[in-house]
């Protein structure tokens, strides 16, 4: 019981990122069959790709302006343009 109580805590960030994956390669299967959604997967990609760099950024560059509010920016184009996988 002790043991199980040491993972309570990821265990939410596990199953977010289990779902998140699962999202992520649903996203592409349906860009490869849907040539509308290409575009939006490209740009989910790629601003995906600039959050994650300027997350990590931030951490080593604490002290450097809008790093911080620019991976904000990148995550919010990102989870906007799931909303084209919902159409």
């Amino acid at each position: 019981m002790a043991a199980s109580a040491l993972f309570l805590p990821f265990q939410p960030l596990m199953v977010s990122a289990v779902h998140t994956g699962m999202m992520e390669v649903a996203f592409a299967k349906r860009a490869l069959k849907d040539p509308d959604l290409r575009v939006a997967h490209n740009v989910h990609k790629m601003s995906s790709l600039l959050g994650g760099v300027l997350f990590i950024a931030d951490d080593v560059f604490p002290t450097t302006p809008f790093l911080h509010a620019g991976w904000h920016l990148a995550a919010a184009v990102g989870v906007g343009t799931c909303n084209k996988l919902l159409e």
